[in-house]
């Protein structure tokens, strides 16, 4: 007896993303995504998602119509249904974020992981592209992303048929793109990239923390002295790494002013939260190790008084900046490319650069043949 019910419909999905966070991104929703949008959108269809990374190189003010001819280069010849891509990089109409544009008749979707904000992006991500997917496959029209992951709808214009973008207004918009672009970035992993910086924050530390004069010097100041000195040091190292960098981006003309606002405050943000990334590790590893090195009794012969935690931890606190410090002369010996990939717009003109000589390539091999 032969089964009579009629084979399920088979869509073929690409997901195309960037390098980085939404590489990773899109290869987790290679394999979660079949389930959600049987789940989402129809259970009778034999969803097929495959995942590739290819960088993107676009104008962020590029305009909706345009949108099928920058992706389209990136989806293989012929062999699928619905193209998605998902880019790290911020999009804006104006100067509102904008977090999916969608061109229905062509079946090519952009996604911009920063608009939807640091907070749950890889299932913000998983719910979007699954509405996406459900739009350009007709298979669930009215569907569109809710509110909260997408904001308000603005069409294209006149003359471009119905592709859309969906717009994120208001200060919240704005905060959720400075905020996704700062995750995107992933400022934690900055300072393991920092080889010299670390040699130079660890090697004046651990001077510091074996030398009595800082012993005294710590004992002797209270809280407030100590933070300011926290906060000198990790502004300090922060600027030394922006300026030293050449991260700092300057406007050309009135129009790049707001974007390059937009990317030296994600640059800013990103640095000082790898610092204090640095900082914190570097409190509790002297803090740890000075209560197994120094020994109670000569330490306090030093400061003059019967030593307790606080004097642990005010040393480590005092050192940890002296060490911030030392750090920053180390960062200035790094590599330009392990320090650059946390700036936006270094990331574009990289992306821009290698585009350009890839066409001279393939120029030269079009004029030898």
């Amino acid at each position: 007896m032969t089964d009579s019910r009629p084979a399920a419909a088979t869509v073929r999905i690409v997901l195309v993303a960037d390098p980085g966070v939404a590489s990773e991104i899109a290869q987790g929703l290679a394999e979660e995504l079949p389930q959600q949008l049987r789940r989402r959108v129809r259970a009778d269809i034999d969803w097929q998602v495959t995942a590739r990374t290819a960088p993107l190189v676009a104008d962020e003010q590029l305009e909706v119509s345009s949108v099928t001819d920058v992706v389209r280069p990136f989806l293989p010849e012929g062999d699928w249904d619905v193209g998605v891509f998902l880019t790290d990089l911020p999009r804006r109409a104006g100067l509102e974020p904008v977090s999916i544009e969608v061109s229905p008749e062509d079946r090519i979707a952009l996604v911009s992981l920063p608009a939807l904000g640091s907070w749950r992006m890889r299932q913000r991500a998983r719910h979007v592209v699954a509405d996406v997917v459900g739009m350009l496959t007709r298979a669930h029209a009215d569907l569109v992303p809710s509110p909260e992951e997408a904001g308000r709808l603005e069409a294209a214009g006149p003359g471009e048929d119905d592709r859309k973008r969906f717009i994120v207004p208001g200060l919240r918009g704005h905060l959720s793109l400075v905020t996704g672009m700062v995750r995107a970035n992933r400022p934690w992993r900055l300072f393991t990239t920092l080889s010299r910086a670390l040699a130079g924050v660890f090697a004046t530390a651990a001077f510091g923390l074996i030398n009595s004069s800082a012993w005294t010097i710590s004992s002797g100041m209270d809280a407030g002295r100590l933070i300011g000195c926290s906060v000198a040091s990790l502004t300090a190292l922060t600027a030394w790494i922006i300026i030293d960098h050449d991260l700092w981006e300057r406007p050309h003309d009135s129009l790049s002013r707001p974007f390059s606002r937009l990317y030296n405050t994600v640059t800013c943000v990103t640095i000082t939260f790898g610092v204090l990334s640095l900082y914190v590790v570097l409190f509790l590893t002297l803090f740890g190790v000075s209560q197994l090195t120094l020994v109670p009794s000569a330490f306090g012969k030093v400061i003059g008084h019967k030593v307790t935690v606080h004097d642990y931890a005010g040393l480590a606190w005092f050192v940890s900046s002296m060490g911030m410090v030392g750090g920053a002369f180390g960062s200035g010996l790094e590599d330009d490319g392990t320090v650059r990939n946390a700036a936006y717009g270094e990331r574009q003109r990289q992306r821009w650069q290698k585009l350009r000589q890839e066409k001279k390539v393939r120029e030269a091999k079009e004029g030898e043949s």
